[in-house]
């Protein structure tokens, strides 16, 4: 099993922030090709997460954070690897924005 990836959790603000803001604040810190794309998804309720190479997760969490939203989260994401491991699954280790582990 190999870590390339995080997926990134950002809580919209009730109705006021939209989704579409997310990917403004990540254009104007230079990171919107970070994004892997078409992975922008529902993943609970008033929340959105998208796929990043691991080695710019932070760059991304910073800059939402610093863009204005309260709530980011980071999960690694586990991904195939050549002998047919796990696909997808989440390792337990997060980075929360307010840097509690």
């Amino acid at each position: 099993m190999s870590i390339e990836e995080s997926l990134v959790v950002v809580k919209l603000d009730g109705g006021s922030t939209r989704a579409s803001f997310v990917f403004e604040v990540l254009e104007q810190a230079g990171l919107l090709g970070e994004v892997t794309d078409n992975e922008l998804e529902m993943v609970e309720s008033g929340a959105v997460g998208f796929r990043v190479p691991r080695d710019q997760m932070a760059a991304v969490v910073l800059a939402l954070e610093c863009g204005g939203f309260a709530d980011v989260r980071a999960y690694d994401v586990a991904v195939q690897s050549t002998d047919g491991g796990v696909k997808g699954g989440e390792s337990n280790q997060a980075l929360s924005g307010d840097g509690r582990n």
